[in-house]
């Protein structure tokens, strides 16, 4: 939707869709809050959260930042909000309002939108891009910007179609994997706590010994565990649990539901709650802590839940202390890329021009979005790739003849 509006500053351009209707994916975001950009606006700092391959995003990012993302929601009337880790999100909290601004900029331009129009391939003539083919016949066309999405959440429709094409027209494609995904534990009874969240919980890996181990935000879903704290670790958890396997080893897992304090002082804190409620049951207790549902859990195997804290022995609250630092739980895979938020992989960066997000393999196209092979983090980092590369795209194509047809 942006490259097409963009593109149609000078332009007669339609946009095809094979859906019914636009943004579908779009509307998934965020838990459908929409975290459309991350409001870091220093474009050095924003391209290193791409590691080594942030570098590419440097000279679209001059031309489309996340300040200039920000201003353009804003100026079209969607007030948002940054909240931690510098997440923006509109100031209604639903990802429709991102999608009105979209439709609205197309509309501006004169966008031709057509729904139920799926592209089925190019039409290539001589390493040139001459349209595409769908399902109602070919459409031939000046330029075709290809925006198809990778291969996260394949029931809104991104299901690799574009990969396919591209490698047939002579890209280098790697193969998509899930990134941002979370993943599903051994123990059964984890569907108790579904849907329990923490803002700050510290998750460690072991086999042998710790080897990863880092601080954030954390979802209990009904097979396991997800929130940002999952989604990023995800790539980094799938190797480690390959080495654990090499070795016939299991990846165990570690939650620190208190991480700003080390095992003395969650011991001495809980010498103190108790000291103020001697009488209170330790289940009770607890609870003014956590959650009541992850307390009966924390408990359930020492059958403490309803002795009274006075009656807890020393051992007993050092070895609770101890479990509230390390709640153990076995990783056993990653879920597949239906639940991931974010597909790795795609075409190789360095067979597109940064300046204007045209193939260097094929004339008359661009590439933009989640075809490009960048790694993320969660945060807004997903959606500015695709402002930026979008804008830039368009942008490059502004400078055509008026009455040139783009799709």
């Amino acid at each position: 939707m942006m490259a097409a509006a963009k593109a149609a500053e000078g332009n007669h351009v339609t946009l095809l869709e094979k859906n019914p209707s636009l943004g579908k994916k779009l509307l998934l975001t965020g838990g459908g809050r929409c975290n459309f950009t991350n409001a870091e606006p220093d474009n050095h700092r924003l391209a290193a959260f791409y590691g080594h391959a942030g570098q590419y995003l440097l000279s679209p990012l001059s031309r489309f930042s996340s300040s200039d993302a920000l201003q353009f929601f804003a100026s079209r009337g969607m007030p948002y909000k940054v909240e931690d880790r510098n997440r923006a999100f509109p100031l209604s909290n639903e990802a429709r309002s991102v999608l009105a601004v979209l439709e609205r900029f197309m509309a501006e331009t004169g966008v031709s939108v057509r729904t139920h129009s799926e592209v089925t391939g190019l039409i290539l003539e001589k390493g040139r891009c001459l349209g595409v083919q769908t399902r109602r016949g070919p459409l031939l066309a000046d330029h075709v910007i290809l925006a198809t999405g990778g291969t996260s959440l394949p029931a809104t429709g991104s299901t690799g179609d574009g990969y396919r094409w591209l490698r047939e027209a002579g890209h280098s494609v790697r193969l998509p994997e899930p990134s941002l995904v979370p993943l599903a534990v051994a123990e059964k009874w984890i569907q108790e706590l579904a849907g329990l969240s923490f803002d700050e919980v510290r998750l460690e890996a072991w086999h042998n010994q710790r080897v990863f181990a880092e601080t954030g935000r954390l979802l209990f879903t009904h097979v396991g565990l997800s929130g940002p704290l999952v989604l990023n670790a995800a790539t980094r958890l799938a190797a480690l649990h390959r080495e654990a396997q090499a070795q016939h080893q299991e990846l165990g897992l570690r939650l620190d539901f208190f991480p700003r304090w080390d095992g003395g002082e969650v011991d001495r804190q809980l010498v103190a709650l108790i000291a103020e409620n001697p009488n209170r049951q330790l289940k009770s207790l607890l609870s003014t802590w956590l959650p009541p549902r992850l307390v009966q859990r924390l408990l359930s195997p020492s059958q403490l839940s309803e002795v009274p804290g006075r009656h807890l022995t020393k051992e007993a609250r050092q070895s609770l202390s101890r479990l509230l630092k390390g709640f153990p739980l076995t990783f056993q895979r990653l879920l597949d890329a239906s639940k991931a938020v974010v597909s790795s992989g795609g075409v190789s960066l360095k067979e597109v021009d940064f300046r204007t997000m045209k193939s260097l393999k094929v004339e008359g196209l661009s590439l933009v979005g989640d075809l490009l092979d960048f790694d993320r983090p969660t945060g807004g980092f997903s959606l500015q790739i695709c402002w930026t590369t979008a804008w830039s795209a368009g942008l490059a194509l502004r400078g055509s003849p008026q009455g040139q047809k783009s799709s």
